[in-house]
């Protein structure tokens, strides 16, 4: 007696072909009981809910997340949720970025059990974390790439990527094979939208030349403002162009040069801003934007002057010495920049934020390092810091800073005359592995309310790097 002869039993009638019970199915039941039927009737149908399902014939093969990273381990799991997860600790503040960025450095990921507690944490940082991350399954969530390893990008596999690792690998591959990085980003221009077109232009920067050219002019007439405007900066820095001889032009026509003194006289350059800026940020972006679009050594050849120069008879004009600040950036002209740094914007570091170091060509690593070291050469003002532009100099730089001028931010902060625990948040957000268990010491002698949150991330990002908690 099986399942199967059992409920054949009961379709056709049991007064016909009566039940008898036998075999495991019928073990310790009577038959001639009036349970009987309806007991075996029961156990038929317990047998057929635990049936193995057919075999189909055929499979859709479904591709399996290919993820390599090591979970986080076991002691962090609790120290992440607790600083992301939860009423009081947000997912998207200077803490939350700090812990994406070191997990992507550290080539972690979240245990799988934790995701349905850190969701808003993921979906804020899934740039940085990467798709893989996010859960291919929910259909609520836009793809933004799949994970992939810096070093396991390559011409295959890049355009699968998250915008920022395209960017990054563009513009790593500029500095190897320009030509390459061109093409790949030709091919590519056409399916992305346009926040990315806009990262992939500007990782053009890196090794431009004139044979740039007749690509950036095809582009010329992008849909997106944006994008039109990066292309427009990046012919603009190609000498020889209209673009280039056009914004020149541009500047020379609102920099008037005069003389100044009695027994010495020495040049003075002015700057005449279009009437309708009104207000620091509309002028720090017609700034980033026009003098972006040039370097230094063109404009002071414009006046027969050096970059020094220059930056002597601009003495006195904040707004022109900010634009050759820019334009030193956007000629990689360190050594000019960390001059205006020393001797006459020390806060210069905190006006490329708005505009974001991209606008100017600034995508890899070690040309970011380049310019954190130029424009915070020394001490920070302590009145030039708060919670914003540390946050937006963490968001530019995509990572702690060297130790020097992480040293130098850490030192002011403590002498900020309105402290706030979003401040040292901020702070410690921007520290190197390295000075962790300096600052932490530091830290946890501030008010609970003012450093609790510093003191959570530093003791997370220790456990995520040495693998255990600190005591």
């Amino acid at each position: 007696m099986n399942k199967a002869s059992i409920l054949d039993t009961l379709m056709q009638g049991t007064a016909r072909r009566p039940l008898i019970p036998e075999g495991v199915l019928g073990e310790g039941i009577a038959p001639a009981e009036p349970c009987t039927a309806p007991r075996l009737m029961a156990l038929a149908v317990q047998a057929e809910l635990f049936a193995m399902p057919l075999v189909p014939t055929e499979f859709d093969e479904v591709a399996a997340q290919d993820d390599p990273r090591s979970i986080v381990p076991e002691a962090a799991r609790p120290l992440i949720l607790r600083l992301v997860s939860g009423k009081g600790n947000p997912p998207d503040d200077a803490a939350a970025l700090a812990l994406a960025l070191a997990l992507e450095a550290g080539g972690l990921r979240l245990h799988p059990f934790d995701l349905p507690r850190l969701n808003a944490f993921v979906r804020k940082h899934s740039d940085v974390l990467g798709q893989a991350m996010t859960g291919r399954n929910d259909e609520s969530a836009e793809r933004v790439g799949d994970w992939f390893a810096s070093d396991a990008l390559d011409p295959t596999n890049w355009t699968l990527a998250t915008p920022a690792r395209k960017a990054t690998f563009i513009a790593q591959l500029r500095g190897s094979d320009p030509a390459s990085a061109r093409a790949l980003v030709e091919a590519q221009l056409p399916v992305e939208k346009a926040d990315v077109r806009l990262r992939l232009i500007d990782a053009l920067a890196t090794g431009l030349s004139g044979d740039d050219r007749t690509f950036l002019e095809s582009l010329a007439n992008d849909r997106a403002p944006t994008v039109k405007q990066a292309v427009t900066r990046l012919l603009a820095r190609l000498p020889g162009t209209g673009a280039a001889a056009a914004q020149i032009e541009e500047l020379v026509s609102r920099i008037a040069a005069g003389k100044a003194g009695l027994l010495r006289k020495r040049i003075t350059l002015k700057l005449q801003l279009p009437a309708n800026l009104k207000g620091p940020a509309p002028i720090t972006e017609w700034l980033a934007a026009n003098f972006g679009a040039v370097n230094s050594s063109s404009l002071g050849a414009a006046f027969g002057m050096s970059g020094d120069a220059m930056l002597e008879a601009a003495q006195g004009d904040d707004d022109l010495v900010k634009g050759i600040a820019f334009a030193a950036c956007a000629g990689r002209e360190w050594s000019l920049l960390e001059d205006i740094a020393r001797r006459y914007v020390p806060h210069i570091w905190a006006e490329f934020l708005q505009p974001g170091l991209a606008a100017f060509g600034v995508v890899l690593p070690a040309e970011r390092s380049q310019w954190i070291s130029a424009v915070i050469p020394g001490a920070v003002a302590p009145a030039s810091l708060n919670p914003w532009v540390l946050t937006a100099l963490h968001e530019a730089f995509a990572g702690p800073l060297p130790a020097a001028q992480a040293r130098a931010l850490f030192a002011g902060a403590l002498k900020a005359s309105h402290p706030s625990a979003e401040l040292f948040t901020a702070t410690a957000a921007l520290m190197p592995l390295e000075l962790l268990s300096e600052v932490r010491a530091s830290f946890g002698r501030l008010p609970p309310e003012l450093g609790a949150r510093a003191n959570s991330l530093i003791a997370t990002l220790i456990c995520l790097n040495q693998g255990t908690t600190q005591p």
